[in-house]
């Protein structure tokens, strides 16, 4: 950008020199400063027009291209010196709209730099999203979900081979040091064993590193290729259809021909005044079951997942965690990489993402209150019971979004809670979001266990179920001011090692505490 493109000034240019019959002649020449062109096009110009054609011959231009190259750098910086003079004694008088200057300069920015231009149209995002979600209703349903199908097997069996190449060297590291030992005080001493460590180590870390890279390399080129390929089907032909008959707008079910070993539902009515009507269904079967990879040979929940992902009817899985520092389930991190992620970012990313907001909000809090930072455990940007963080997923079974809820109690002995307790609270600001944000379907942990212990007794686990069952209850009355969506569905998850007659204890207890009282009429 110049430093000031509209006025400019006229000079004359005085140039002596000596003609070709050895006289004395001068020239005046008029040029517009601040000149921005070339002294070499311009000296040509001036014996062009101003001299004999002759001096063309002699070689009068080299002497003439010097002059104005002096004269022009000098009057070019007498110019930008008096303007510059004249915008500050403007500025300090009072003359200068400040505002209206720095307007311009964000205008003339963002014309220049396209990364801080105002986009014009839908990103690329939102242009995926709705190609998508246009396919997924149509008869092309089939093909996309063969098509990732394809993609899932190619990162699973990449995985597999990966997984064998680690383990192929780890038992050869192992036989190798066994093998060491052995000689150990005879042919071996212990730094020949500590080098052959260290060169194993490293090594192994550079397997896995590569194995690591080839895996992220992969997902990016199918991510890639599957997002061109779906932007690339919406054509005139096929915006013009409409009804598809696999169109089925926002109803659909999460609920896939995977059945766990123990359920039951049920159909209830709650609200104050006016009724709403919710399903509950309460069943037994691993958390890790309900996040299973969308791809393997014993889902079929493709179509359902693929059909509610950008449609208003979201599902979602509350998974207890430990406190600390964040750290997903393994079994639902290692099924989430089983397969590219289209959508979002893979989960790891994901997570690395939430823990660079924690660090960064917690390094706020301690600029902002030092003194409340030093009186603080040095891990403040450890998540402590009750808090939440969120997961997004288009690959796994049942759930588009996982509520990553903190409790401590999962790893402990059990204990004895109330409707105050931090992790109560928590499922409360879970149905809060899900209300917002669209998720109707919502899965939680019906004891706040992920597995049974000797130490669960049947009173025990009635006392616990009862009370998150009325929490529960209060809760969804209590969305009906919180405005968003309905929670249509509550799965209650009981852990997959319960008995049968204590399963179904519980179960009877859901009819009761979920039991809308019929009004009185008065004669």
């Amino acid at each position: 950008m110049d430093r000031q493109p509209h006025p400019t000034k006229i000079v004359d240019f005085h140039y002596k020199f000596k003609n070709f019959d050895d006289t004395t002649a001068s020239l005046i020449y008029p040029i517009e400063v601040p000149f921005r062109g070339s002294p070499k096009e311009l000296a040509h110009c001036i014996i062009t027009e101003r001299m004999d054609p002759i001096m063309k011959f002699l070689l009068a231009d080299k002497d003439l291209k010097l002059a104005l190259e002096l004269f022009i750098e000098e009057e070019n910086q007498k110019f930008y010196d008096e303007h510059d003079d004249a915008l500050i004694e403007n500025l300090q008088s009072g003359h200068v709209d400040v505002d209206a200057l720095s307007l311009d300069l964000e205008k003339l920015y963002k014309d220049e730099i396209l990364e801080y231009a105002e986009r014009i149209g839908p990103s690329d995002e939102e242009i995926f999203a709705q190609s998508y979600h246009q396919l997924v209703h149509s008869s092309v349903l089939s093909e996309i979900l063969a098509k990732e199908r394809e993609y899932a097997k190619v990162i699973t069996n990449l995985m597999a081979q990966m997984t064998q190449q680690i383990n192929t060297m780890n038992t050869l590291h192992h036989e190798e040091i066994e093998s060491k030992m052995k000689l150990l005080d005879i042919s071996v001493t212990s730094e020949n064993i500590n080098h052959i460590l260290a060169k194993q180590y490293g090594m192994q870390n550079m397997i896995r590193r590569q194995c690591e890279s080839e895996l992220a390399s992969t997902r990016g080129h199918q991510k890639y290729e599957y997002r061109n390929w779906i932007t690339t089907h919406i054509d005139e032909n096929f915006l013009a259809e409409s009804d598809s008959p696999t169109q089925i707008g926002n109803r659909w079910s999460m609920i896939s021909t995977q059945g766990p070993s123990m359920e039951e539902s049920f159909t209830i009515h709650l609200g104050s005044q006016l009724k709403h009507m919710h399903n509950i269904r309460i069943l037994s079967t691993k958390m890790s079951d309900l996040c299973s990879p969308l791809y393997s040979d014993s889902s079929f929940g493709g179509p359902n997942v693929a059909l509610g992902l950008y449609s208003s009817s979201l599902c979602g899985i509350v998974v207890l965690t430990s406190s600390g520092n964040i750290a997903p389930d393994s079994e639902i991190r290692r099924n989430a990489n089983m397969s590219t992620e289209f959508h979002f970012d893979q989960i790891d990313h994901q997570i690395e993402k939430i823990q660079d907001d924690l660090r960064r909000v917690s390094s706020f809090s301690e600029e902002q209150d030092p003194e409340a930072g030093s009186k603080t455990d040095r891990n403040s940007s450890r998540l402590k019971p009750g808090d939440v963080y969120i997961t997004r997923h288009s690959n796994l079974s049942h759930s588009h979004v996982i509520f990553h809820l903190i409790s401590d109690e999962t790893f402990q002995s059990p204990s004895e809670i109330n409707s105050r307790h931090p992790v109560i609270l928590g499922l409360r600001n879970i149905l809060k979001i899900s209300s917002r944000h669209d998720v109707t379907t919502l899965t939680i942990p019906a004891l706040l266990r992920n597995e049974m212990s000797e130490d669960m007794t049947v009173n025990w686990c009635m006392r616990r179920a009862e009370l998150v069952f009325k929490c529960a209850k209060g809760f969804m009355i209590e969305s009906a001011s919180w405005g968003g969506a309905e929670l249509n569905t509550l799965q209650l998850l009981l852990p997959h090692d319960i008995s049968e007659e204590l399963f179904r204890t519980l179960a009877d207890m859901v009819p009761h505490v979920f039991r809308v009282a019929n009004p009185k009429v008065l004669q």
